[in-house]
C-alpha cells in the first residue's frame, strides 16, 4: 500500500508505536511510504515522531528521506492508497492503530484450490509482472493464497473476513467462470461471489475462459513430465483447436461421450480423430503444468491471455 502520514498523528505520543510499527512493514518491503502525496513534509520533520526521540527518531528520519527518493520515481506496485490520522473521515483514512492491523495483513488472494489455481496466480503474476515478482519473494509471506476447497464457498468466506472490521480488509477473489461457451454466463457460484464483493468494495476476478487451465500455453503443455505416449499427439490436437474452444475446452476431463448444446456448436466439426484423442482431456493433474519453471513462457502465456491476465494482474494491484 501507498501510506501516507498526517503529521497531527505524528505529534501524539499515543500513536508513535503504531507508526513505528508500521514503518517496519515498509522497511521491510512491503508497503511505500507515500511521500509525494504529503503536503509538507517539514511538518512532519517538526513533530514529536521524530525530533524528540533519540535515536528512533533519527531512524524515522532516515526512513522518511529514504521514502522521498523512492516516491521521486516509482510506488510501483503499490495501488492501494491509506491515509494514517488521529481523526479519519473517510474510509480510506484509518487510525495508527487501524493502520497498523491493515499493513500488517498479507495481501489475501481467494481461490478455489490454493494448490492448482495458486500455482497458476503465482505463475501469472511472476511471468508477467516483475514489481509484483519482487513483492511476492519478500520475506514474510506480503501475498497469500488461501482456498476453502471449493467455490461455494468463498461468497460466505469474503463476508465472514469483512464482517466487524473498520476498513476493508486486503483481499481479492479469483474463480473460474466454468462457462461452457463463449456466449454462456458464468456459473452462479462466481456470480454470487461478484457481487458480494462488489458489495464489500474488493476485487473480484471472474476469468474470462472457462477455468484456469485454459490459459496454459502450447510450451508448458509441451514439455508435461511423466505422461503416456499419446500426450504429444492429444496437444497437438489441441493446438489445432480454435481460439474459442481452447478456452472453453475442459481441459482435466475433456469431452462428454453427449455433447450439451453449447458444447456442439464448438465441438460438433471436430474430425473423428481429434474428438477420439481429446475426449479423456489432459487429467486431473494439468495444472502441475504451472509449476515447469525451468520453461520460460513469458511471451506464449500473455499470448493465451487474450488480455485477461493483464485484468486480473490489475485487480490485484488494486489491492497491493
Amino acid at each position: 500500500m501507498r501510506i501516507e502520514i498526517d503529521p497531527k498523528a505524528a505529534s501524539d505520543q499515543d500513536s508513535h508505536r503504531w507508526l513505528d510499527r508500521i514503518l517496519h512493514t515498509i522497511e521491510d518491503g512491503w508497503h511505500v511510504w507515500n511521500t509525494a502525496g504529503q503536503p509538507d513534509t517539514d511538518a512532519l520533520l517538526a513533530t514529536t515522531w521524530i525530533h524528540a526521540r533519540g535515536v528512533q527518531g533519527e531512524w524515522v528520519h532516515s526512513m522518511l528521506v529514504a521514502s522521498i527518493q523512492r516516491n521521486a520515481w516509482t510506488s510501483a506496485p503499490h495501488g492501494r492508497s491509506v491515509r494514517v490520522t488521529s481523526a479519519p473521515g473517510t474510509p480510506d483514512e484509518l487510525t495508527p492503530e487501524d493502520a497498523f492491523r491493515l499493513a500488517g495483513e498479507p495481501l489475501c488472494i481467494l481461490v478455489e484450490n490454493r494448490v492448482s489455481d495458486g500455482a497458476f496466480v503465482k505463475r501469472v503474476v511472476k511471468e508477467l509482472d516483475q514489481s509484483l515478482r519482487i513483492l511476492w519473494d519478500r520475506s514474510g509471506e506480503p501475498i497469500r493464497i488461501d482456498s476453502l476447497g471449493g467455490k461455494g464457498q468463498m461468497a460466505q468466506e469474503v463476508q465472514r473476513r469483512t464482517q466487524g472490521k473498520p476498513y476493508r480488509p486486503r483481499l481479492v477473489a479469483i474463480v473460474d467462470s466454468d462457462r461452457k461457451a463463449p456466449d454462456a454466463p458464468p456459473s452462479c457460484d462466481a456470480q454470487r461471489l461478484s457481487q458480494t464483493c462488489t458489495r464489500e468494495n474488493l476485487p473480484c476476478w471472474i476469468l474470462a475462459k472457462r477455468e484456469a487451465e485454459n490459459y496454459l500455453p502450447r510450451i508448458l503443455l509441451d514439455e508435461r513430465q511423466n505422461v503416456g505416449a499419446d500426450h504429444e499427439q492429444r496437444v497437438a490436437a489441441w493446438d489445432r483447436l480454435t481460439d474459442d474452444q481452447k478456452n472453453f475446452f475442459d481441459m482435466k476431463r475433456g469431452l462428454p461421450a453427449t455433447l450439451s448444446a453449447a458444447e456442439q456448436r464448438l465441438f460438433g466439426g471436430l474430425s473423428a480423430s481429434d474428438r477420439a484423442i481429446l475426449t479423456p482431456g489432459f487429467g486431473p493433474n494439468v495444472d502441475a503444468c504451472w509449476k515447469l519453471w525451468d520453461v520460460p513462457a513469458r511471451q506464449e502465456l500473455a499470448l493465451r491471455g487474450q488480455d485477461d491476465l493483464e485484468h486480473g494482474i490489475a485487480l490485484i494491484r488494486r489491492e497491493v
